[in-house]
């Protein structure tokens, strides 16, 4: 029998909270303080799990739109009552038309997703002119980048997670091996922009919250989550951090 998705798992639903990422939504927030959306906006959550940014962006007074491939987490948002329209589908097929929104979130997706740049031009495709990607994610720090809380030099595999909604959560790992699940996906910084400029995005924005990563793995550690049942990898490229991007859509 195939081993419980970590996102299934109860004990980690209590740790990582609702979004099941690090930073949650006040990092989300943070997001939007960076960005100057009209009242009402259009706003397509692509990777939107069980729903938290959905809440948060409807809070906010704009209309948003949730996109998952995960027909269970999208039962969830809805039982959980996220008013929100819920869309099933993945961020390389995204289902929504041109040039139709303000801003697309994608919070913990493209380092999981089989192809990144399929992704981020279908998120350039269904933004308006001069509209933003306020996305957040995994990518590989060089180590003498910015600081960050370190815990015992690991990164969490996230295969078999089921979702592209998630999460690597441990930075720094051993030497050697190869990366799996999420760190697998990880990029440099430098790579993440060339991926962005590529699909006709110019970065506005690029922040390290790399202590997030660090913190959200020291409370799971704390709570008695073992290693090897957490399914521990390794690196080998560079630290794993965790950024803030905020990117505009250029004219064509």
């Amino acid at each position: 029998m195939d081993p419980e998705p970590l996102f299934e798992r109860e004990d980690f639903r209590r740790i990582a909270g609702q979004a099941l990422r690090p930073g949650g939504t006040a990092l989300t927030s943070l997001a939007l303080e960076h960005c100057f959306l009209a009242p009402g906006a259009l706003v397509a959550d692509v990777g939107c799990g069980r729903g938290a940014s959905l809440d948060l962006l409807t809070g906010r007074g704009f209309r948003p739109i949730g996109l998952d491939p995960s027909p269970r987490l999208l039962a969830e948002a809805r039982q959980q009552g996220v008013t929100a329209w819920l869309v099933r589908g993945a961020a390389e097929a995204v289902p929504l038309r041109d040039g139709t929104f303000a801003a697309v979130l994608c919070e913990c997706v493209l380092s999981v997703t089989r192809d990144p740049d399929a992704a981020l031009a279908e998120m350039r495709r269904i933004l308006a002119p001069g509209g933003l990607l306020l996305m957040t994610d995994l990518y590989l720090r060089d180590p003498v980048d910015v600081p960050a809380a370190r815990v015992a030099d690991t990164v969490l595999d996230c295969s078999g997670l089921g979702s592209a909604h998630l999460h690597c959560l441990l930075p720094d790992a051993g030497r050697g091996a190869r990366p799996s699940g999420c760190a697998a996906g990880a990029v440099p910084r430098a790579q993440v922009e060339e991926r962005l400029r590529r699909a006709g995005f110019s970065v506005r924005v690029f922040e390290d919250h790399s202590r997030l990563l660090a913190e959200l793995a020291g409370r799971l550690l704390f709570a008695g989550f073992d290693r090897q049942g957490l399914g521990i990898g390794c690196s080998g490229g560079g630290r794993p951090g965790y950024f803030l991007c905020i990117a505009q859509a250029e004219a064509p």
